[in-house]
């Protein structure tokens, strides 16, 4: 597993002669408003069509997670399309990562793509109680485009996990409203959560077999 380090600003306060031996040193004199964003060279097995696996790896940004919640979506295509009004709004994403990541421009969708995902639909009763045979499945962002009937989303799906498994850590996962009837999974939208997604399924003991961890 590799670790880079990317967005690194750094204002140097003095000359100074630093001598380092080894390899892949860092050394700061002096920071201020440090940015840093971990990429992790993640390996996991896809399952596909047929119960089929295939292992394979990307690049993941832990920090963050997309949560797709589509109503009468069933995530058998590799994309679908969702509402703009319905995409990043007030209310299920804090403020600054509307800020950062609503534009959709090509850097916030580089960034996005880097992000764990989750895709379920609306959860079948109130307060996010899911269904017997629904499903979250555990995925990536391949790519978001614009157009005229909302936001299309190319997915990589990975993994299936019972919905209702989602519902029970719904406050661990930064969901909303999930003491009320009408919670964020009985709500079609996408938000980005500053949550490690990867972090909170592993200590709730919800089965993600495909990764390698």
């Amino acid at each position: 597993m590799k670790n880079e380090l990317e967005n690194f600003t750094a204002t140097k306060a003095a000359s100074t002669v630093v001598n380092q031996t080894g390899e892949k040193n860092v050394h700061v004199d002096y920071a201020k408003n440090v940015t840093q964003q971990i990429i992790l060279n993640f390996p996991y097995v896809q399952q596909l069509p047929g119960g089929m696996l295939k292992p394979t790896s990307r690049k993941i940004n832990q920090n963050f997670y997309n949560l797709f919640v589509i109503g009468g979506e069933i995530f058998e295509q590799n994309h679908f399309v969702i509402s703009s009004e319905r995409s990043l709004c007030r209310g299920y994403s804090s403020e600054d990562l509307r800020n950062q990541y609503a534009s959709l421009s090509a850097q916030a969708i580089q960034e996005i793509k880097t992000f764990p995902s989750l895709f379920m639909p609306e959860a079948d009763h109130y307060k996010a109680k899911a269904g017997d045979e629904q499903q979250a499945i555990f995925g990536f962002v391949d790519d978001v485009r614009k157009q005229e009937n909302g936001i299309k989303i190319k997915c990589q799906l990975v993994w299936p996990i019972p919905m209702q498994q989602i519902s029970d850590i719904g406050f661990n996962l930064g969901m909303k409203d999930m003491d009320r009837a009408i919670t964020e999974m009985n709500h079609t939208h996408w938000a980005i959560k500053r949550i490690n997604l990867i972090e909170e399924l592993t200590d709730a003991n919800i089965s993600l077999m495909g990764l390698n961890q």
